[in-house]
């Protein structure tokens, strides 16, 4: 019995030990921290103009959504490209939102197309329904 005392005893002189001992690096580091370092909050101000002026041409209007970039393709090429994936009796070419869309068949089914203005890849290629089954307002139609 005497011998589970006594580890008991050398467990908590241990533990109480190690525990002050982590108390004090703890302290030590604390007063470190408030050294004062190489560097002041004043370092880390801006010491440019508060108000800086933007360029014009930011705020101009925004040409992407209904005006196809000078890299892109050409409703023409369009047509072409879709021409050689299998798509015929192509009726409407818009430039709408960064894209062009199409209305096209392919076969028998009518599609409603988004096409990428550089590469000419088909982002979306949906069933057309004129708006019957889309969710977005007539406004946006194809």
């Amino acid at each position: 019995m005497l011998f589970a005392i006594r580890k008991v005893s050398v467990f908590r002189c241990f533990f109480f030990r190690s525990s002050a001992a982590a108390l004090a690096l703890a302290f030590s580091a604390a007063a470190m921290a408030q050294q004062p370092g190489p560097f002041t909050a004043q370092d880390f101000r801006f010491s440019g103009s508060p108000e800086l002026q933007m360029p014009s041409h930011l705020y101009g209007p925004d040409l992407d959504g209904s005006t196809p970039s000078e890299i892109a393709l050409s409703p023409g090429a369009v047509k072409q490209r879709l021409q050689r994936l299998g798509f015929h009796s192509i009726s409407s070419i818009r430039f709408r939102g960064g894209y062009w869309n199409v209305v096209a068949y392919n076969g028998k089914k009518k599609r409603q197309l988004t096409v990428h203005p550089e590469s000419g890849a088909i982002r979306s290629d949906r069933p057309y329904c004129n708006n019957r089954c889309n969710r977005y307002p007539l406004s946006e139609e194809f």
